[in-house]
């Protein structure tokens, strides 16, 4: 070490005193920017994450609603009661609700409806017989999930839309099953 200039030995503290002032700037910045950022939908204190979306079988195939009635049949509706007419179809939707404020904050299952693209709509419909909260309330910071459905006119499968409004505001959810409906579990 003698044959190095006296300032050499201290140029390491000032780096690294530059490199933890750095990594702070760009820890607040990263913070900073995943506080901003919301995942999912905004409404009135409330956000929204679709959990799924999928159309429910009314028959034994498992092929939904819209199956080719020549493979399985179609359920009796004294064997299902509570679910879809045979003319109809379900959209089941889930969903995390998140209170991401201090104060209570009330949801309610009417706070959702589906759109057709000519403006008709449906709101939510009987859950196949579960006994299920129309209504809840969220606590600052909690979160639950909530299952919602929609019995639809069997015509009805393109260009939809659930709308969800609280707190003033409407926030429009394209419905997006892959287009292929699932199989009905109990």
């Amino acid at each position: 070490m003698g044959a190095l200039p006296q300032w050499v030995r201290w140029l390491p503290l000032p780096a690294a005193m530059a490199a933890a002032a750095i990594g702070w700037v760009v820890l607040a910045d990263t913070i900073g920017q995943h506080g901003d950022h919301v995942h999912g939908y905004e409404a009135g204190g409330l956000v929204l994450s679709v959990d799924s979306m999928v159309w429910m079988s009314n028959d034994m195939s498992g092929q939904g609603p819209l199956a080719n009635r020549s493979q399985g049949f179609a359920m009796d509706p004294s064997m299902m009661p509570g679910f879809q007419s045979v003319n109809a179809n379900r959209l089941h939707l889930e969903v995390t609700l998140s209170n991401g404020t201090s104060d209570p904050q009330q949801y309610a299952q009417n706070d959702f409806r589906v759109v057709g693209p000519d403006g008709q709509s449906w709101g939510t419909s009987d859950d196949g017989g579960d006994i299920q909260q129309k209504v809840g309330t969220l606590a600052g910071g909690y979160q639950a999930t909530v299952d919602l459905y929609f019995d639809l006119p069997s015509t009805q499968t393109r260009g939809l839309s659930i709308e969800w409004s609280r707190g003033g505001t409407t926030v429009e959810i394209p419905v997006n099953t892959s287009g292929k409906p699932l199989p009905h579990t109990h």
